[in-house]
């Protein structure tokens, strides 16, 4: 598989979205992303993909425990 610049990559790895987003804080925690992103509460990049992982993973619980 070729994975030079491709703005599809995320699909064409078959990443799920809390792959995308634990790959996101570990990049932002460990330096690899400058740390000048934020949002308007001030929240930088690690808070909010920490944030909407955990969310998602709550729903998936929930999900899952609703299954028949």
């Amino acid at each position: 598989m070729n994975i030079d610049y491709n703005e599809n990559i995320i699909e064409d790895l078959g990443l799920t979205e809390l792959q995308v987003l634990n790959i996101v804080s570990v990049w932002y925690t460990n330096g690899m992303i400058p740390d000048i992103l934020q949002n308007s509460n001030g929240c930088e990049l690690d808070e909010i993909s920490d944030c909407l992982f955990f969310k998602k993973l709550e729903e998936l619980k929930i999900l899952k425990s609703i299954k028949l």
